[in-house]
């Protein structure tokens, strides 16, 4: 029986995805579990926030200084700037209320750093931008309000 090159091809293919998919069906599986998880779990701003910080109690601090635009022309790109003068900052976490994602950035410090980050994020409407800072194990925050206008248009 003589068999073509394009038959043989097929039959490889088919016995090697067969294989592995019984090979990686139980990675597949727990890969698939914690998905779901996660992905349950992003389901707002404030469960994004207990998810990084935990069940720590979050304070609101004048030491934080959070920088936005108050209308942001293009929600593609919006400037953030965010810098605190709390001692020891070890962390600085960025959220955007209603991202499908609400973390949009997490920044870890020495001791030695200033805690100053800036940078651009996206955001797919009108919402409020949080800024957490973690010092000493404790955590502190602010809030601004940003109207996104997408073409120029209100």
């Amino acid at each position: 029986m003589k068999v073509s090159r394009r038959s043989f091809v097929r039959s490889t293919l088919v016995l090697l995805t067969a294989g592995s998919a019984s090979i990686f069906a139980p990675a597949r599986r727990a890969w698939a579990k914690t998905a779901s998880v996660k992905i349950a779990d992003n389901g707002g701003l404030d469960q994004a926030i207990v998810q990084e910080i935990g069940a720590r109690k979050l304070a609101e601090s004048d030491a934080i200084r959070l920088e936005t635009p108050q209308v942001a022309e293009d929600g593609a790109v919006v400037p953030v700037t965010v810098e605190s003068s709390l001692p020891d900052v070890e962390v600085i976490l960025i959220f955007v209320e209603k991202n499908p994602t609400p973390l949009v950035a997490r920044f870890s410090f020495d001791k030695s750093m200033d805690a100053f980050v800036s940078l651009r994020i996206k955001m797919n409407e009108t919402c409020d931008v949080v800024a957490v800072v973690g010092s000493g194990g404790a955590f502190f925050s602010t809030r601004k309000r940003v109207k996104v206008v997408v073409g120029g248009c209100g």
